[in-house]
């Protein structure tokens, strides 16, 4: 068995949390497909979370009777009072689309994007702290390798997440065939985790000051009761040869406020012990709850980090995975002594630095898996394969 190590800067996230659950599943009314990403909170509360790629999703904290909202910037807002713990199953019918108006004002799409920049910008220096669950998961050749889930304490603003605190990790792997590691995926993660990216001295990102060197275009408006989300392009016109992002926004046409931001990551820089046959690309797509807050608050970011690689003349195509979800804001966190975002900070030390618990992990639901992880992590957990650094 052959061990590759690619040196990358990203960074986890993960959180606590005991108390009375809410389960359920949010559906396309039309299609009856799951819906990822939408956002789930109790009325009255910051208690919050997301949907994962199946659509499922956990509440925790839930005292009954409790108002419930569901939004997601495609879909018709709903809100329903629940008085029971049954699972809920949920449908939400699709937001009108409307392209009408599209055409008609070629800079209309740097507009929005401009004011919706300036407005975020007013809020970079308030700080916000919250709960959190990491996972990452690593497959290679579409096979599932390795899992790391780690629940932070966080603290973070409208840029990135600046500094955290890992309460609990778990780790596990599987030593069929070859094996990839990334020395620091959590960085990355972190370091995407906002929608300002105003001082980033690395990298092509949209910003106030390169506005010009973008494409920029409004593909369509999304009808929401209280105003329309444009879903606006960004793409990069410069030299493809260098790191750079593309963006697609969802902008409040009315507040110029950011509710989801998808980016796609070119020619990011890694350092690689094997050779890679094409540059690294990168998708992330980020949430932001405007719930209680001025502004709206990072919920949720899922990054996608996709390799291709060659070794010994084999071909290996490594996916690392990673979704941070911030269920629950905290004021009161702001007391604890916070480790401050750094490239160098190795996610197998800080998940060797945490005593495994098993007890606190046993049918832990805080944030539901994926088909995909739920296989593995079930494979993984009937060998006692999880620990701080297993080897099954």
């Amino acid at each position: 068995m052959h061990k590759y190590f690619l040196l990358i800067f990203i960074l986890f996230t993960t959180v606590i949390s005991n108390a009375q659950t809410v389960q359920g599943k949010v559906v396309d009314e039309m299609s009856g497909e799951p819906i990822p990403f939408v956002s789930i909170g109790v009325i009255g509360t910051n208690n919050t979370t997301v949907t994962n790629d199946a659509g499922e999703f956990i509440l925790k904290n839930i005292s009954l009777p409790a108002k419930l909202r569901y939004s997601h910037v495609s879909y018709l807002l709903i809100e329903d009072e629940i008085s029971s713990y049954n699972n809920l199953f949920v449908k939400l019918n699709p937001a009108a689309i409307n392209l009408k108006t599209v055409t008609v004002d070629p800079y209309r799409g740097q507009r929005l994007v401009k004011a919706a920049l300036e407005k975020t910008k007013e809020f970079e220096k308030n700080i916000f702290y919250g709960n959190a669950f990491y996972r990452q998961l690593t497959t290679i050749n579409e096979k599932p390798s390795q899992i790391y889930e780690l629940f932070y304490d966080l603290k973070f603003s409208v840029s990135n997440v600046s500094a955290w605190i890992a309460k609990q990790s778990r780790f596990a792997q599987s030593n069929d065939g070859i094996s990839f590691s990334m020395s620091n995926q959590s960085y990355l993660t972190f370091l995407l985790a906002g929608n300002l990216f105003e001082e980033r001295k690395v990298g092509k990102f949209v910003t106030l000051k390169n506005l010009k060197d973008y494409e920029i275009s409004v593909e369509r408006y999304i009808e929401q009761k209280d105003q329309d989300i444009a879903v606006v392009s960004c793409k990069y016109k410069g030299k493809r040869k260098e790191f750079y992002v593309n963006s697609i926004y969802y902008i409040g046409v009315e507040d110029s406020k950011i509710y989801r931001l998808e980016n796609s990551i070119f020619n990011l820089p890694l350092k690689v012990n094997v050779t890679s046959k094409i540059p690294p690309t990168v998708t992330t797509i980020a949430t932001f709850n405007g719930t209680n807050n001025p502004i709206p608050v990072l919920q949720n970011i899922s990054t996608k980090l996709y390799l291709n690689l060659s070794t010994r003349g084999r071909s290996i195509t490594p996916v690392i995975s990673s979704m941070l979800t911030i269920y629950q804001l905290d004021k009161n966190l702001s007391t604890q002594k916070f480790t401050e975002l750094n490239r160098k900070v190795q996610d197998k030390a800080i998940v060797e630095s945490i005593e495994y618990n098993p007890e606190f992990w046993k049918n832990n639901p805080i944030v539901k898996q994926t088909a995909l992880e739920d296989a593995f992590i079930k494979m993984m957990e009937s060998k006692s394969a999880f620990g701080t650094m297993i080897d099954p």
